[in-house]
């Protein structure tokens, strides 16, 4: 049964998915991380650590679904995104094999036009 939405999530999206650019760009990462900042990125958060704030794009049907699944199980977007990836990591220790699975899945990267 599908929900209607009276005065529930957005109408638009925000951010980069409004066409809005983040001026800053992370440094590389380093090919292999050591053990530490894995243990680190797989631990989970507290109220003392810290956040960093990123913007991605996302394909709007995405976008819309993870609007309304965060709206209506009354979690944030960014906590979904971060479960969603924490579990993504822990699943494949190997960042090469990730990395071939998910180009075989149609990832790449995505250049500003």
């Amino acid at each position: 049964m599908k929900r209607s939405v009276k005065s529930g999530p957005r109408g638009a999206t925000k951010g980069a998915l409004a066409g809005k650019a983040s001026p800053r760009r992370a440094a590389p990462r380093p090919a292999t991380p050591r053990a530490a900042d894995v243990a680190r990125t797989l631990a989970p958060a507290t109220a003392a650590s810290t956040v960093a704030k990123v913007s991605h794009t996302l394909r709007p049907a995405l976008a819309r679904r993870l609007e309304e699944f965060a709206f209506f199980q009354r979690i944030s977007e960014s906590a979904v995104i971060e479960h969603a990836l924490v579990r993504l990591f822990a699943a494949s220790r190997d960042d090469d094999a990730l990395g071939e699975s998910l180009r075989r899945e149609g990832a790449g990267r995505r250049r500003r036009s």
